[in-house]
């Protein structure tokens, strides 16, 4: 995970670097291969240059346990990758790699190799002051239209499963995203710099945000090509 702290204030951490990739991976509570990708994404995650974020969905939901983390919205966030790449079919686990390709969730290999190949060509630099988190993001020449989105989680939980495919089991789960919402819609190649109070966009403890500039393309999601994340 990527962070950045100017000095004081309300959490913060050190300044680690660019991210070569960010991790969106589609779960489910309900699905009995998830638990596998959600430890695999949790292991990348440690790597600290990628940032990691569990989206989990709430299609599964029929089949006997509801999961407690699930959201419309984030179906829909999957959806919209799937229309955009003409895939008929939503699954889980599903890892997309900086919304530029998508794959089995649990593909350890193809996740690697994927992250080793990516890269970020625009700067997201985050700077505290108290509890202000200035959001800087510089000009950039080419590329689309990007839409600059704010991303908030939890960092970690654990929940018991008592219904479904894995009931039974007590499983842990970490940045588990909670909300999705634009920020900003950026002309091509332009920049922006704003500001967030950083006690109303993370009220708890164990809490984190990430900034994601992504290309948009017709409304739907295209590459993530810049990105950067602060947690409580």
């Amino acid at each position: 995970m990527i962070f950045v702290s100017g000095g004081g204030g309300v959490g913060g951490a050190e300044l680690i670097g660019p991210p070569k990739a960010v991790l969106e991976l589609f779960t489910s509570q309900g699905c009995p291969f998830s638990p596998d990708a959600d430890r695999l994404v949790s292991q990348l995650a440690e790597r600290g240059d990628v940032i990691a974020l569990n989206y989990h969905v709430d299609y599964w939901d029929y089949i006997g346990w509801k999961d407690t983390f699930g959201n419309p919205a984030n179906a829909e966030l999957q959806r919209n990758y799937a229309a955009l790449w003409g895939a008929s079919k939503l699954y889980t686990p599903q890892l997309v790699i900086s919304g530029t390709s998508g794959m089995l969730g649990s593909d350890e290999t193809g996740a690697v190799k994927a992250i080793e190949a990516a890269g970020m060509m625009r700067q997201v630099e985050l700077v505290q002051n108290g509890d202000s988190l200035n959001i800087i993001i510089p000009e950039h020449a080419g590329g689309r239209p990007s839409v600059v989105w704010l991303v908030t989680y939890i960092e970690q939980e654990t929940v018991s499963i008592e219904a479904g495919d894995n009931a039974g089991r007590t499983l842990s789960y970490d940045h588990i995203v909670t909300n999705r919402a634009p920020l900003a819609a950026l002309g091509a190649g332009m920049g922006a710099q704003f500001s967030l109070e950083i006690g109303r966009a993370l009220p708890e403890l164990k809490t984190g945000l990430a900034i994601l500039v992504q290309e948009d393309i017709g409304g739907m999601p295209g590459p993530i090509t810049g990105a950067n994340a602060f947690e409580r």
